[in-house]
């Protein structure tokens, strides 16, 4: 079991930090599978049917995931990927906050966190992707400065991208 501080936000590195962060990743975006009526067979890339072996695989692209904790529990995670096609530009990914810990500023925090990492390395612009029609995350989102930058529709997945991004 690891032992984490009372408040802590730091880059994700062990294996057992891993399978807590896929207990994050699962439980948070189930509730969005959910809604939307995602289903593994309908949308098998959504993280709410994440497993190790796959989170292992997008870690070795480059990604930084960063784990949040209070009260020595795991309560959300957020990654940051350098874009290797627009200089300046960092995505962020995986944004989850657990069901019964929403609405209490972890989200925002963790948003602020990586911004900060993102302008500390160089960073021009942050760039995120989300289900169009899931209008509340979106609206969070526009809260933080985030402008809607354009929409795609992709064959791998049941709905419409919304894409959005701010410049730091």
């Amino acid at each position: 079991m690891q032992i984490y501080n009372i408040m802590d936000f730091r880059l994700i590195h062990s294996e057992d930090d891993l399978s807590v962060v896929v207990r994050v990743l699962t439980m948070a975006h189930a509730t969005v599978a959910k809604e939307f009526g995602f289903t593994k067979d309908t949308n098998p890339t959504n993280n709410a049917f994440i497993d190790i072996s796959t989170l292992t695989s997008q870690l070795s692209r480059e990604i930084s995931l960063y784990g949040l904790t209070d009260n020595h529990i795991m309560v959300g995670c957020i990654a940051i990927e350098k874009s290797s096609k627009k200089s300046g530009t960092y995505y962020i990914e995986k944004v989850s906050v657990l069901p019964e810990y929403r609405n209490r500023g972890y989200g925002a925090l963790m948003m602020e966190r990586a911004a900060v990492i993102i302008k500390e390395s160089g960073g021009l612009e942050i760039s995120l992707a989300l289900i169009n029609s899931h209008t509340k995350l979106k609206n969070w989102y526009s809260s933080m400065g985030f402008m809607e930058t354009g929409t795609k529709d992709f064959d791998h997945l049941p709905f419409r991208v919304c894409f959005m991004s701010k410049r730091i």
